[in-house]
């Protein structure tokens, strides 16, 4: 586990809730395009209307992907109490 300072511990809660957002909004973003593009298109995929097919399987696969990717990346293992103020 890391040892950090109280700024460095700010810097990398922000940086975790930056990368969060970013795979969140992507993940909106694709559901909803994708559900507004291929509306009304009359294709079926998987017995169900492809713009729903496309929309909810791609969102899991965008979130899981996204979320192995912060796990690599982003987040560190620190811990959050404070030591030194505590002495």
């Amino acid at each position: 586990m890391k040892k950090l300072t109280k700024q460095e511990k700010h810097d990398q809660c922000m940086r975790e809730i930056k990368g969060t957002l970013a795979v969140v909004l992507l993940c909106c973003v694709w559901h909803i395009a994708t559900a507004f593009i291929l509306n009304g298109t009359g294709l079926y995929f998987l017995g169900m209307p492809a713009w729903f097919s496309v929309s909810v399987f791609g969102t899991i696969v965008i979130a899981l992907v996204g979320v192995r990717i912060l796990l690599k990346k982003v987040f560190i293992d620190f811990e959050y109490d404070d030591e030194e103020e505590a002495k």
